[in-house]
């Protein structure tokens, strides 16, 4: 017969950490990967519930409004995701006609990718509310620390992109 146990206070699991647990106290790495997660599950779930967009689509729409077009190529190496997510994304954002998609000869066998006017005028919504975002998140942040925190992460993603990882 099973018997069932009553918890007591101590028995009780320990409550999630918000600063990524032991290992991240130990393994900047650990840290900096559970910031990352955290920013990506809130933002997609915002941008889900609001606009119904995912993260994949809200960056094409936020690059394509900087530019008069891009190619899937294109948008794949500024928005740093693969080409398959890319083409998935614009036909998405094709089916609810805030993109527009062309074919042409003229850049090889190219699908040229640029914002309708709806999706123009969401664009720029999404770019205000991001940047609303940004300031909640960074609102007890001097400008220095802002400014240095900026520059070690540019500093991070360069060390990452030289690095030898065979060793």
């Amino acid at each position: 017969m099973r018997t069932t146990k009553t918890l007591a206070v101590n028995d009780a699991p320990p409550a999630r950490s918000s600063s990524g647990g032991k290992l991240a106290q130990e393994h900047i790495t650990v840290l900096l990967v559970s910031i990352g997660m955290r920013l990506n599950r809130g933002a997609t779930a915002y941008y889900r519930a609001a606009w119904d967009l995912g993260m994949a689509e809200w960056r094409l729409l936020l690059l394509l409004s900087n530019t008069k077009s891009l190619n899937v190529g294109e948008l794949s190496e500024v928005a740093d995701l693969d080409k398959a997510a890319v083409s998935r994304s614009l036909t998405l954002l094709e089916e609810r006609k805030l993109v527009s998609v062309e074919q042409t000869r003229t850049r090889g066998r190219a699908a040229i990718a640029k914002l309708t006017v709806e999706g123009r005028k969401l664009s720029t919504q999404l770019m205000q509310v991001s940047l609303q975002r940004q300031a909640r998140l960074f609102k007890n942040f001097s400008r220095a620390d802002k400014e240095r925190l900026n520059a070690l992460l540019h500093q991070l993603s360069q060390a990452l992109a030289d690095a030898d990882w065979e060793h």
